[in-house]
């Protein structure tokens, strides 16, 4: 594969709707339950009501895509935005609730490497940027981590600046992993779909094979049948040469007829040399290196 073939995009690339919706499903009810146990249970400091009202947007937006969005497969431009949004909602929650020293900080890599897995390498590349610009901000602007009245949780600058950093190495080290898995996934796809219509061809021929066969002993009885007349008739003719000319011709065409069903009558599932000399992983690599090269 060429390398500037990796950042054009196909439109086989596709991910599919219900696979987006669940995730985006868990994201959005983990997210309102950490806030609500934070919020009613520790009785900690936070930003309940924007909190919640980012978190709805995002519950909205799921709506639609489960119910009103028409394509069960998304194509590469769909879900790039949605995973987009997804990133920008999440970082407007950690800017709501600490930032970087938020623990669930983490989870900013999930949508680059959601498009590292099942979309093209523009996609992750433009949303891994925007992680990381995401990550540099929340590291100088963000408000507290929420915490108690009678206590506040503060980090020495080294480890706040170490935290992105780490962050950023993660995402650089699974995304790739994510590129190359899903690149090799799509070359063992497209070659067991070319394996799969190279069976199905065989499979036709075979059963055009198995007609003419069928047909070839249908048409034998009639055949030896006008055979036997003609020898027959002329028996009874005999050297007359106003038929016996007629009489040939039609002798010599019977027996051509019978040749060619004796020829589409032989074994039509012989073993084609090729196949028979080739063992099936030999035929998947060299399925998979026609896409390589």
């Amino acid at each position: 594969m060429k390398f500037s073939e990796v950042f054009t995009s196909k439109d086989n690339i596709q991910l599919d709707k219900r696979t987006l919706v669940i995730l985006r499903w868990i994201a959005i009810v983990g997210q309102y339950i950490t806030i609500s146990i934070v919020y009613f249970y520790l009785k900690f400091e936070l930003p309940f009501f924007y909190c919640s009202l980012a978190i709805l947007i995002g519950a909205l937006t799921n709506f639609y895509l489960q119910f009103k969005f028409n394509k069960n497969q998304l194509n590469n431009f769909t879900s790039t935005f949605f995973l987009f949004y997804d990133l920008i909602q999440l970082s407007i929650l950690l800017y709501l609730t600490g930032g970087v020293t938020n623990p669930f900080t983490i989870l900013l890599i999930v949508p680059a490497i959601v498009s590292s897995t099942f979309l093209t390498l523009r996609s992750t590349i433009n949303l891994s940027v925007i992680t990381i610009i995401i990550l540099i901000v929340l590291t100088i602007n963000h408000l507290p981590l929420p915490h108690s009245g009678d206590l506040h949780f503060h980090v020495p600058d080294t480890y706040l600046y170490a935290v992105p950093i780490a962050i950023i190495i993660g995402l650089i080290f699974l995304t790739y992993f994510g590129v190359r898995f899903g690149i090799e996934s799509r070359k063992r796809t497209e070659a067991l779909n070319k394996l799969e219509l190279i069976l199905a061809k065989e499979h036709e021929l075979e059963s055009i094979g198995l007609q003419a066969a069928a047909a070839a002993h249908s048409l034998g009885t009639p055949l030896s049948t006008i055979t036997v007349i003609a020898r027959e008739l002329e028996k009874e003719i005999g050297n007359n040469p106003k038929y016996s000319k007629d009489i040939d011709l039609l002798l010599s065409q019977t027996k051509r007829c019978s040749d060619i069903l004796k020829n589409l009558s032989k074994d039509q599932l012989e073993e084609d040399s090729f196949l028979s000399d080739i063992k099936i992983e030999e035929l998947l690599s060299e399925i998979v290196k026609s896409y390589t090269e």
